[in-house]
């Protein structure tokens, strides 16, 4: 979603509001989207708002303000404005790119792939557009075939009778774990959650998850059933892995340091610390916390070990304090624009934690 966001945010910046329209909103316009590079969408959002009070049917600044909404996980605002702005402009394609991520991460594939298409069928060859549908068909393919079990929150898709004692035992271990994290963290989400159990073939084709990944929370729990049948102990440590960041993502949408999800995720699935330790001193080397703040994805299998060793290490040594309170935490990164001054200012500091990682 975060690059999906800045590469609209590059085309909005290329469609500024014609220069017939009044200064001030072209002003407003300008300073909103300076705003958003510099990673204050509380003030873009205000000044896209004042910009609209003077044009309110303007694409660019409904797009703005959208952009805004997102960034600050209020989709509910954000839905309505790129409707808006399509109405006006069906051939805004940037609208479009928006609006279909955002119904797709709330788990209506129908309506995302239906967004794409009518926005393919006036921008004919679009790269983003056609590449993004191509990977929605897929997966809406693969998604017709499996059987949806529904306990309680969550939604369990897999595949029929071959897998539905699987999919049974793993609806048990996730209500038995999202009350036990919900008593750590403080909170209990409310939303339904949808996990879907895929074979190998159909998670790398799906998420295009690297190798080393056992699991991937996008808005949905999705896991690999490779070797589950053999480890129902390994299938259970991965669902409460990215169950955790699916409760996570719910207190705090935005703004929480990759290292410290992975860091609670293993936390919760029983990782071993003492492990990580003799680990990190085989490999010698170590990753500064600030470049583990967004996102694993592009490290090497050996690179991602040192950072998931790290993440679990800082956490450990987090937990051991007495009167951490993580929902305050996580709520006071969600509106943080910086995650390590935050931190800082709850006596989590990234300096202490890297002399505990090196010992």
């Amino acid at each position: 979603m975060l690059r999906l966001i800045a590469a609209s945010l590059a085309l909005a910046i290329v469609s500024v509001v014609p220069v017939h329209a009044q200064s001030s909103a072209s002003e407003l316009n300008e300073a909103g989207w300076k705003m958003l590079e510099k990673g204050d969408a509380v003030r873009a959002a205000q000044l896209f708002d004042q910009a609209l009070a003077q044009r309110p049917d303007e694409p660019v600044l409904l797009f703005g303000a959208s952009v805004s909404a997102q960034v600050l996980n209020r989709p509910s605002d954000a839905k309505p404005k790129l409707r808006h702005a399509l109405d006006v402009n069906p051939r805004f394609t940037p609208a479009s790119l928006l609006l279909g991520e955002i119904v797709y991460r709330e788990g209506d594939l129908d309506a995302a792939i239906k967004t794409y298409e009518a926005a393919l069928a006036l921008s004919p060859g679009n790269p983003d557009l056609s590449t993004r549908l191509h990977q929605w068909r897929q997966e809406a393919d693969v998604h017709s075939t499996l059987v949806e079990r529904r306990q309680d929150r969550f939604r369990v898709m897999f595949e029929g009778r071959s897998d539905a004692a699987l999919a049974a035992h793993a609806t048990d271990a996730l209500n038995t774990a999202f009350w036990r994290v919900g008593q750590e963290l403080r909170a209990y989400p409310v939303n339904p959650i949808q996990v879907i159990l895929y074979t190998e073939k159909q998670f790398r084709d799906i998420t295009r998850a690297p190798e080393w990944s056992g699991g991937v929370y996008d808005g949905r729990i999705r896991i690999p059933l490779a070797g589950a049948t053999r480890s129902l102990p390994l299938l259970d440590r991965v669902l409460v892995h990215e169950l955790t960041h699916a409760m996570v993502t719910s207190i705090a949408p935005r703004g929480v340091p990759t290292w410290l999800h992975e860091g609670l995720a293993q936390h919760f699935d029983g990782a071993d610390v003492e492990a990580a330790r003799r680990r990190l001193r085989m490999h010698g080397q170590r990753i500064p916390l600030a470049q583990l703040e967004r996102g694993f994805f592009q490290l090497t299998a050996a690179g991602a070990s040192i950072a998931y060793d790290e993440s679990l290490i800082a956490v450990n040594e987090i937990v051991s304090r007495a009167n951490i309170s993580w929902t305050q935490v996580l709520y006071a990164l969600a509106d943080s624009q910086n995650a390590r001054e935050t931190l800082r200012a709850y006596g989590i500091d990234y300096a202490d934690l890297e002399t505990v990682i090196n010992q």
